[in-house]
C-alpha cells in the first residue's frame, strides 16, 4: 500500500481521502484491490492520525464544523477544534497575504478554555478584497465595522460600586436592587498594508454607552467616542531571512496608541467581552511572525485611563514593559513561551484610588507551554512576581494605618487540561482546570504576596467577574460542544477558596486582616449558547449563578451580630470588611443576552447585496406555495409593556403605648385606620428571544408551545407623597416614595393557531408567566432636633413572580425557514406582602414591650401587584422536525455502534 500526502487528504494507492471526512471509507469499484484495507476502520484512524496534522486545510475545506472553518478562512489555522466568536482571527496589518489562504506554519492554536489570543487586530476585521472579490484592486486595505448590543442583568452583586459624596469622598456600596443595563458598542478598523511598505497605519474609533443604570457609571461600561488604535509601523518583510519551511521572519516595530492580547491572555489583553477596551500608549517590536519556529514580541507601554466623556490620556505614572518569546518548532507536540512582565508605578498619595497611591516595582517572569497528544491537550503557565510595593501598614489592631514599601514576593500557576472526543459529530472536549495564585499572609510582615494581575482577560476564570488571579485557589471542570450547526454550548463548575484567609477578595472588596473568617468563597455554575444567525449576525445568552461560602456569608449581618466578631479588644479592627446588608449571604445570578452584527459579513467573500435573498423576490415561479408548519423554531423580538399596578400601604406611629394607622397626608389630631392605594405608570422597552415547537393537523389547524424570555429597559415608575408632619413646630415630618419595577419577563404557553392562508397563521394562547420585580416603600425622616437626620426606613421586596399569561398574534412565513409574527400578551403576576418596623430612637429595633415614651417610631406594611401589557414584534428561523429526528437517530445510531 502506497501513501501520499497532500495539502487536505492522503491518497491510498492513487485514491484521495479527505483528512475530515467522516465518513471517508469508499464503495468504489476502482478500489477493489485495496478493499479490505479502505474498509478497514482501525487502519484508516491510524493513518489519519497519523497524517493530520501536517496537512494544511484549504479554502475550499467544507468538512470542518462552521466556527473551526471560519478560523481557517481567517488565518490559516488548524486547531482541531472550534474557537471563539470573540476569539482569535482576522489579520493585521503586520500579516501580509500570501495568494490563497496563510499557511499555517509551525503555529499551533490551544485548545484551552478561551486561551487563544486575537492576532493584531480583532477578529471582526476583514482584507476588503477577500470580502468584496470585486476589490480586488484594494488588497493592501482591512477594515472591520461591528455593532454589539448586550442586556446585562445582575440580582444580588457582591461587587461594590463607587459613589463619589462630594461631602465625604468616595464610598463603596453593595447594589441592594437588581441592576438591568443595556450595553452598545460600535466600532470600526482601518489598516493600511503592503502598498506602502515598510510604513504600514491602523486606526480603530469605538463609541461604548450604557442605557438603564440605576448605579453611578462605571468605567468598563461607557467610553464615547475614543480612539481605541492609532499607531504607525515600520514592517520589514524577510529582514532576519527565512526559517526551516521557507517562510520569511519580518522585523515589525509599532509606535502609537495600541490594544492587543498576549500569550493566554491573562495578563495582557485588550478584553473583548467589556463594553469598552484595554488599550495603552506606547512602543510595540516584533522579530518574526507567529507562523515562524520561533518569534520575540516585546513592548515598552503606559495604559490608557478612558474617560468616559472626553479624551482618553494615558497613566503618566505607570509603565508596563516585557517580552513573550514563543518556540514553536520544540516539538509537534508542544508550543513553548518563557516570557517577562515588569511594572514600574510612581506613587500618587493625592489619588482618590487607592490602586494608584503606592508605589509598585515588579518584575515578573513566567513560563507557558500548549499542545495536543493523541486528543488530549493542555496549557499551562506558571510565573513568580518579585520587586518592591507599597501598601497601607497595619501596625497593631488598635493603632491606624501607614504607608511604608514592603517586598513583593508572590506566585501564580494556571493549568487546563482536556481531552476531545474528536470523532464524535458534536467534538465535545471535557477539561479539568486548576488555578492558583497566592494572596497576602498578613497585615504585620514586611512581604506582599499578593499577585499583580496586569490588565487580563477575565472570561477563562469566571463569567461573573467577581474573580481573578489573585488570591485564589479555583478548581473547576468544563464541557464544550457543538450539537448542531452553528451552535456551540459551553458550561461549567468551579469552587473558589481564598489562598490566603487573611488577604482580600479584591473583586468583591471582602477583607478579614486576621484571617478569622475562613477561606471557603464559593460555588459557581456558569452556562453560554452561541449561536450563528447568519454571515451578518451571532447572538449569545448566558447565566452564571455563585452559591456564597462562609467567608462571604459572614460578613452578611450587621457588624454587632457578625461571628467572629468585628470588634475586638481595644476598638475596632482597621481594614475589616463591614456589614454588606445581606447581600453576601445570597446567591448571586448574572445573566446576559447579545447580539453582534459585523457589515463585512464573516470572512466568505460577499457576492450580492447583503440580505437580499430575504427581500427581492425571485424571478422563477415556486413549484409549491405550501408551507409545513411542523417544526421547531428560535427567535429574537421587541417592544414594549405598559402597566398600571397598584401598591396598598398602611402606615403606622407609635409614640409610648399609642399605637395608630394612618393614611396620606392626615394632621396629627386626626387618626385613619384605612389603609391607602397609589398607582404607578409603568411603561419601557423589552427585547428578548423566543423559541418553540408547532405540529400542523390538517390543512388548517396549528397546535404548539412557545417560551420566551424579555429584558425591561425603562420600566419603573415612583409616587411621591407627604405621610404625616407631626404639629409640635414641624418636629417630625416624613416622606414617602412608592416605587414599582418590572426587570424582566418570560412566559410559557401552549398555542392554537388557524391557517388564514398558507402562509399566515393567526392564534391564541395562555399559560405561564414569570418576572422579575421590584417593590419599594421607602420613607425619608426628617427630625429638625436631630443630629441624625434624616433617616431612611421602609420595606422592599426584591425577587420574582409567577402568575399566568394569555394573548394572541399572528405569523407570516414569508420564506420557507424564516417567519415574522407580531403578538399581544396581557400577564398577572400576583401580589407581594411586606411589612417593616423602625423606631426614631437610633439601632433600636422594634419591640412592643419596649417603652418608646421617649421617641417615636413607623409601622409600615404594604402590598404590591405586578400586571400589565406586551406587545412585541419578532423574527423566527424555522428547522422542520424530521431533519432533527434524522439527525438524533443518526447520533443514536453512532453511540451505539460504538458500544
Amino acid at each position: 500500500m502506497s501513501i501520499l500526502l497532500s495539502k487536505n487528504s492522503i491518497a491510498l494507492d492513487s485514491h484521495k481521502i479527505d483528512l475530515n471526512d467522516k465518513n471517508p471509507l469508499p464503495n468504489n469499484d476502482s478500489l477493489k484491490n485495496n478493499e479490505s484495507v479502505l474498509r478497514n476502520k482501525k487502519t484508516f484512524k491510524k493513518i489519519k492520525k497519523k497524517y493530520r496534522d501536517k496537512a494544511v486545510l484549504s479554502n475550499s475545506q467544507k468538512t470542518l464544523p462552521i466556527f473551526a472553518r471560519q478560523q481557517v478562512e481567517q488565518n490559516g489555522s488548524d486547531t482541531g477544534y472550534l474557537p471563539d466568536f470573540d476569539g482569535s482571527g482576522g489579520s493585521g496589518p503586520a500579516m501580509p497575504q500570501d495568494e490563497g489562504i496563510k499557511k499555517n506554519g509551525y503555529y499551533r492554536e490551544t485548545r484551552g478554555y478561551r486561551l487563544e489570543p486575537e492576532i493584531d487586530v480583532p477578529a471582526y476585521v476583514r482584507q476588503a478584497d477577500k470580502t468584496y472579490p470585486q476589490l480586488g484592486y484594494l488588497s493592501w486595505l482591512n477594515v472591520g465595522l461591528e455593532s454589539r448590543t448586550r442586556f446585562e442583568f445582575y440580582d444580588n452583586d457582591y461587587r461594590p460600586w463607587v459613589y463619589n459624596n462630594p461631602f465625604s469622598g468616595m464610598s463603596g456600596y453593595r447594589r441592594q436592587y437588581p441592576e438591568s443595563l443595556w450595553l452598545e458598542r460600535t466600532r470600526g478598523y482601518i489598516g493600511v498594508k503592503d502598498i506602502l511598505d515598510p510604513l504600514r497605519f491602523v486606526l480603530e474609533l469605538q463609541d461604548s454607552r450604557e442605557f438603564n443604570n440605576i448605579y453611578s457609571l462605571q468605567q468598563n461600561q461607557i467610553n464615547k467616542s475614543t480612539i481605541v488604535q492609532g499607531y504607525g509601523e515600520l514592517y520589514f518583510k524577510n529582514a532576519l531571512g527565512v526559517d526551516g519551511k521557507g517562510q520569511g521572519r519580518p522585523i515589525s516595530f509599532r509606535a502609537g496608541r495600541m490594544a492587543f492580547d498576549i500569550g493566554d491572555r491573562r495578563l495582557i489583553s485588550r478584553n473583548s467581552f467589556l463594553n469598552t477596551t484595554i488599550n495603552f500608549d506606547g512602543f510595540r517590536l516584533k522579530l518574526g511572525e507567529k507562523e515562524n519556529d520561533f518569534d520575540i514580541d516585546s513592548f515598552v507601554m503606559r495604559p490608557v485611563r478612558p474617560n468616559q466623556t472626553g479624551f482618553d490620556k494615558p497613566d503618566w505614572q505607570n509603565w508596563i514593559y516585557g517580552s513573550w518569546i514563543s518556540i514553536h518548532r520544540w516539538s509537534q507536540f508542544s508550543t513553548i513561551q518563557p516570557y517577562f512582565l515588569g511594572r514600574h508605578q510612581y506613587a500618587d498619595p493625592l489619588n482618590q484610588f487607592n490602586t494608584y497611591r503606592y508605589k509598585r516595582e515588579i518584575a515578573a517572569p513566567g513560563l507557558r507551554a500548549y499542545g495536543v497528544i493523541n486528543g488530549f491537550d493542555y496549557d499551562v503557565n506558571i510565573m513568580k512576581q518579585f520587586g518592591q510595593v507599597g501598601e497601607a501598614s497595619l501596625y497593631t489592631p488598635t493603632i491606624a494605618s501607614t504607608q511604608r514599601i514592603v517586598r513583593q514576593d508572590a506566585t501564580a500557576f494556571a493549568g487546563d487540561f482536556g481531552y476531545t472526543f474528536e470523532e464524535h459529530p458534536w467534538r465535545p472536549r471535557i477539561s479539568a482546570v486548576y488555578v492558583y495564585a497566592s494572596g497576602n499572609n498578613g497585615p504585620y510582615d514586611t512581604i506582599s504576596q499578593s499577585v499583580d494581575t496586569f490588565y487580563p482577560y477575565n472570561q477563562p476564570f469566571s463569567r461573573s467577574r467577581y474573580f481573578n488571579w489573585n488570591n485564589i485557589k479555583d478548581p473547576k471542570v468544563r464541557l464544550v460542544f457543538e450539537p448542531v450547526k452553528n451552535t456551540r454550548i459551553d458550561t461549567a463548575f468551579s469552587s473558589y477558596w481564598l489562598a490566603s484567609p487573611s488577604g482580600a477578595w479584591e473583586r468583591a472588596g471582602l477583607y478579614a486582616p486576621l484571617g478569622n473568617r475562613g477561606s471557603f468563597l464559593g460555588t459557581e455554575f456558569d452556562f453560554r449558547v452561541q449561536q450563528k444567525i447568519s454571515e451578518f449576525l451571532d447572538i449569545s445568552f448566558s447565566y452564571d449563578r455563585v452559591w456564597p461560602g462562609s467567608f462571604a456569608s459572614s460578613f452578611a449581618p450587621p457588624v454587632a451580630q457578625q461571628w467572629p466578631p468585628v470588634n475586638l479588644p481595644g476598638g475596632y479592627f482597621p481594614g475589616q470588611s463591614s456589614s454588606t446588608n445581606g447581600i453576601t449571604s445570597r446567591p448571586s445570578d448574572f445573566f446576559y443576552l447579545e447580539a453582534t452584527a459585523n457589515a463585512f459579513g464573516d470572512g466568505k467573500p460577499i457576492t450580492e447585496i447583503p440580505g437580499s435573498g430575504l427581500f427581492l423576490a425571485s424571478h422563477e415561479p415556486e413549484v409549491n406555495s405550501q408551507y409545513n408548519w411542523t417544526d421547531v423554531y428560535v427567535g429574537l423580538n421587541a417592544g414594549g409593556a405598559w402597566s398600571s399596578p397598584t401598591m396598598t400601604v398602611q402606615d403606622g406611629a407609635f409614640s409610648g403605648s399609642t399605637t395608630s394607622f394612618q393614611s396620606q397626608a392626615i394632621a396629627n389630631s386626626t387618626l385613619n385606620i384605612f389603609p391607602t392605594t397609589y398607582t404607578n405608570k409603568l411603561k419601557g422597552f423589552i427585547g428578548g428571544f423566543q423559541t418553540g415547537i408547532d405540529w400542523q393537523i390538517g390543512k388548517r389547524i396549528v397546535i404548539g408551545a412557545k417560551t420566551d424570555l424579555e429584558a425591561v429597559s425603562g420600566n419603573t415608575n415612583s409616587t411621591g407623597s407627604l405621610i404625616n408632619s407631626y404639629s409640635n413646630n414641624n418636629l417630625f415630618t416624613t416622606y414617602g416614595q412608592h416605587s414599582s419595577t418590572l426587570n424582566y419577563i418570560g412566559t410559557i404557553r401552549p398555542t392554537l393557531g388557524y391557517l388564514f392562508t398558507s402562509d399566515v397563521k393567526i392564534y391564541g394562547t395562555s399559560g405561564l408567566a414569570y418576572g422579575g420585580v421590584v417593590a419599594s416603600n421607602s420613607y425619608t425622616s426628617i427630625i429638625n432636633t436631630s443630629p441624625l437626620s434624616p433617616k431612611f426606613f421602609g420595606p422592599q421586596f426584591i425577587g420574582s413572580l409567577v402568575g399566568w399569561s394569555a394573548g394572541g398574534g399572528i405569523e407570516w412565513r414569508f420564506l420557507p425557514d424564516w417567519s415574522l409574527n407580531g403578538e399581544y400578551v396581557y400577564y398577572d403576576l400576583g401580589h407581594v406582602n411586606v411589612s417593616s418596623l423602625y423606631s426614631s430612637i437610633p439601632w433600636t429595633p422594634y419591640n412592643v414591650a419596649t417603652n418608646y415614651s421617649n421617641g417615636f417610631g413607623n409601622i409600615s406594611a404594604m402590598q404590591a401587584h405586578f400586571n400589565g401589557s406586551l406587545v412585541h414584534a419578532g423574527v423566527n428561523r424555522h428547522f422542520d422536525i424530521g431533519e432533527i429526528e434524522t439527525l438524533g437517530s443518526k447520533l443514536f445510531k453512532g453511540l451505539l455502534s460504538k458500544n
